[in-house]
């Protein structure tokens, strides 16, 4: 069993600053919290794993392949494999949970330029 604190990780997290931390790596599945401030885009590489994203705080728009979302919290998203996705217009700093699933080729995670 493994147990962590999400509020005290989030809380760890850096002010103002674009970030991912890794919670737990087990098996086929990864948990992280990030942080989106208001003045960052997050543009994301799409990888070949599942995603669900929950909003733990904060509020902005979400594109996903071709479709964009408004979120704030208690939002949750999933993202299939291989869809460019990122956060834009962030009115307020994003906190989310992220839940990222098994893949039979694991890819590199980063963010496109």
């Amino acid at each position: 069993m493994t147990l962590a604190s999400i509020t005290e990780l989030v809380d760890d997290l850096e002010p103002n600053e674009l970030q991912h931390k890794e919670v737990l790596s087990t098996g086929p599945l990864t948990v992280e919290v990030g942080k989106y401030p208001t003045a960052s885009a997050a543009p994301k590489n799409p990888h070949n794993e599942q995603e669900l994203y929950y909003v733990l705080s904060g509020s902005g728009k979400l594109r996903v392949g071709d479709d964009t979302h408004d979120i704030e919290a208690g939002d949750l998203v999933f993202v299939e494999p291989d869809l460019e996705h990122d956060f834009f217009h962030i009115a307020e700093e994003i906190t989310v949970l992220i839940i990222l699933g098994p893949s039979t080729t694991p890819t590199s995670y980063g963010i496109r330029e």
